[in-house]
């Protein structure tokens, strides 16, 4: 598991230390490539939808939401159950 971010890497260090540490790394996708491919990209704002993406050890997605809401538990226990299958 890991979460991907365009915010900079210093910024990244922040949040993790604000949380205490984070359980999975956080990448800094400074130059916006990967979430442009994933087509979650906000071009005109230059920010990523906030979206979760299961994809399995064999590289295949098995699960997306481009529009992930973390108020919403039944979000959350999608992508829960995508993982657990994945």
């Amino acid at each position: 598991m890991l979460a991907i971010s365009v915010d900079h890497v210093y910024a990244h260090r922040a949040w993790a230390a604000s949380l205490a540490g984070m359980p999975f790394p956080l990448l800094a996708d400074w130059s916006k490539d990967l979430t442009r491919r994933y087509g979650i990209l906000d071009e005109r704002r230059g920010v990523a939808r906030r979206s979760v993406f299961v994809v399995d050890a064999e590289g295949i997605l098995r699960y997306k939401n481009t529009a992930f809401d973390a108020r919403k538990a039944e979000h959350f226990d999608e992508a829960i159950d995508a993982l657990a299958k994945a």
